[in-house]
């Protein structure tokens, strides 16, 4: 009778336990934030640069909402689920640093306008980083 006791305390404790996690936005410092949605680029400029943003975006079946010239900001938005916002910051002549940050729609999110961050590396990288290199390596080297 004691070890079944046992056993049932222990197997509501752990139901409790993952009842209460939050699968989506696990606890991530900020800076591991920030190396998750952050890759270095080359580009002649940031023009290119912001253009080649944009094509990619659109080619992955993104909708451009906003461009912001001046702050080097682009946001746009898929299906009305996904929302990127992808900033790029100088580091050197011809080298930049390019943001993205993804918001994501769920129904069920307890955010009061319902979308929730990606915290996935794995999206932002095969979404978003791997075509933007693609989309500048034949900006830099036409046929």
């Amino acid at each position: 009778m004691t070890l079944k006791f046992f056993l049932c305390i222990l197997g509501l404790s752990c139901f409790s336990l993952t009842a209460c996690s939050n699968n989506n936005e696990s606890v991530l410092p900020a800076t591991q934030k920030r190396v998750n949605e952050t890759r270095t680029f080359e580009a002649p400029n940031r023009d290119i640069l912001l253009k080649s943003i944009i094509t990619t975006l659109q080619d992955q079946g993104f909708n451009i909402v906003k461009v912001n010239l001046d702050s080097s900001e682009v946001t746009a938005q898929q299906n009305s689920n996904i929302i990127l916002s992808v900033m790029t910051y100088p580091i050197d002549r011809n080298k930049f640093a390019v943001r993205v940050n993804g918001q994501i729609y769920n129904n069920f999110s307890a955010s009061s306008t319902g979308y929730e961050n990606i915290a996935d590396p794995v999206f932002y990288q095969k979404n978003f980083f791997e075509p933007l290199s693609r989309s500048l390596f034949l900006q830099n080297h036409p046929f």
